[in-house]
């Protein structure tokens, strides 16, 4: 796995270890509790398993491939559909997935709601009615750590996942091939990352090649307070689109990506940036022109919004699901928001600001 820091797979006779580690971090804060840590033993179906002792006692023994998948959050539904294996979800968190099909399935009772882990642990009873192999489960809150033993104590292997740790945004591309890794599906996931590299790599170099423009990333929470990207993967897709982020600060996978700043430091340190990315799809709207007028990205009309990819009937936004594993898509966007030369595609999750007021 070259960009993934969260994990590392050792390769055994017959099998596979692999070891997870990461701390729980709050929303826009630091991390909380202790650091987390987990062995997996991965077996194939038709190998004799390894006894769990020595450095194996306490691993938790998965055989491969999986079939029949248990997921509390989004993203792990667009990693199982690029994996072509939807079909093998036995619970998800809701009927939110941009999936339409995926959707369906859930609101017909075909696949079991255990509900999102943004900020409590899956429902029990569903989760055990689900019967599934394995139970991919976002580590975003301290619930989830502790509901983590009794779900596991009923007999389900927990694959803990530190996606939004990764402070490479390559590394959360990784976790695709770790997926693959427990659904047999290897070559598939493979050459899904080797895609997404190239595109990557495709995307710095055009970049590279125009000027180097200013660039804030900052939506607004509510009274005085705005949450710019500061550090780790949200921060380097702004630095590899050849865009000096001036609120950018040092990488540190112990805190979010995001801190709350006052409006008076944001403009401060961001007034003079080319383009801000003002909001997404749930930020709070901000509508004190005057303000606004502040900054040169609101007086030039360089102002975007990541509200692209959205089915607001369905309460479904894919920027939370694809977008999570295909860094390239929303790099390409922002390539194209910085550089106007380079916009010979249309804008997929970050696209012109249509609602900023004026």
């Amino acid at each position: 796995m070259p960009f993934a820091k969260t994990f590392r797979v050792v390769e055994r006779e017959g099998y596979r270890i692999v070891d997870m580690k990461a701390s729980v971090v709050s929303w826009g804060g630091a991390a909380v509790g202790e650091e987390q840590f987990q062995r997996l033993v991965l077996v194939p179906r038709n190998v004799t398993p390894p006894a769990l002792t020595g450095d194996l006692a306490e691993a938790t023994l998965i055989r491969t491939p999986v079939m029949r998948i248990a997921s509390n959050t989004g993203f792990h539904e667009a990693i199982t559909r690029v994996l072509g294996i939807n079909d093998r979800l036995v619970a998800v968190g809701g009927v939110k997935s941009y999936d339409d099909t995926l959707r369906n399935r859930v609101r017909r009772g075909e696949v079991r709601q255990i509900g999102y882990g943004w900020h409590s642990p899956p429902e029990l009873d569903a989760l055990i009615a689900s019967k599934p192999d394995v139970l991919l489960m976002s580590m975003g809150d301290m619930a989830n750590v502790g509901a983590k033993p009794r779900i596991e104590a009923l007999g389900i292997p927990v694959v803990p996942i530190f996606l939004d740790n990764e402070p490479d945004y390559m590394g959360r591309v990784d976790y695709v091939r770790l997926i693959g890794m427990l659904a047999g599906r290897e070559r598939e996931a493979d050459a899904f990352a080797a895609t997404v590299t190239r595109n990557v790599d495709t995307l710095k170099k055009a970049a590279a090649a125009q000027p180097t423009r200013s660039v804030i990333s900052a939506w607004y929470q509510s009274g005085d307070r705005w949450n710019p990207t500061i550090r780790n993967a949200d921060a380097k897709l702004l630095r590899d689109a050849n865009g000096r982020n001036p609120l950018e600060g040092p990488d540190d996978p112990r805190k979010d990506s995001f801190n709350r700043v006052t409006t008076e430091e944001l403009i401060a340190r961001g007034a003079d940036a080319d383009c801000w990315i003002l909001r997404d799809s749930h930020s709070n709207a901000f509508t004190d022109v005057a303000t606004l007028r502040r900054f040169k990205a609101y007086r030039e009309g360089c102002l975007f919004a990541s509200d692209g990819m959205t089915k607001p009937a369905a309460d479904a936004y894919d920027l939370y699901e694809t977008a999570v594993i295909r860094p390239d898509l929303v790099l390409g966007d922002i390539v194209r928001m910085l550089h106007p030369p380079l916009r010979t595609e249309p804008f997929r999750y970050i696209r012109p600001d249509t609602k900023v007021p004026r």
